[in-house]
């Protein structure tokens, strides 16, 4: 189901048609990149997002139970939530290249990214 309504052009995600060898690309790419990220506890281990066997459930399953362990020891919980929606349609991707870099993602493969990234914008 959406939100807002149906005449506003930006409540809608656009379609895309991705080629086999795209979405083999994205995937051969994202496990590589995510084998050596958890190899080298590039990751936090309380990430929950994107990561086989955790999701928005296991966040918060985790998170009540931290309230429930500081409420029973007589400490004071606070809560922050942000509203990111549509958060990664606003992604600069220079700055994600640049944090590939750091993290030791570097030539032929950052190149590849960097192309991939340019050929979706178009």
């Amino acid at each position: 189901m959406w939100k807002g309504l149906a005449s506003v052009v930006s409540n809608y995600r656009p379609i895309s048609l991705t080629s086999v060898f795209s979405k083999l690309f994205e995937r051969v790419t994202h496990e590589q990149m995510l084998d050596y990220l958890l190899r080298n506890r590039l990751i936090s281990s309380q990430q929950h997002g994107f990561l086989a066997k955790h999701s928005t459930c296991s966040q918060l399953l985790e998170t009540v139970n931290d309230w429930s362990i500081a409420l029973k020891n007589c400490n004071i919980v606070d809560v922050v939530y942000f509203d990111i929606a549509k958060v990664f349609d606003s992604v600069s991707h220079v700055k994600l290249m640049h944090k590939l870099q750091a993290y030791g993602v570097h030539g032929s493969l950052l190149s590849l990214i960097a192309d991939f990234y340019r050929a979706t914008l178009c």
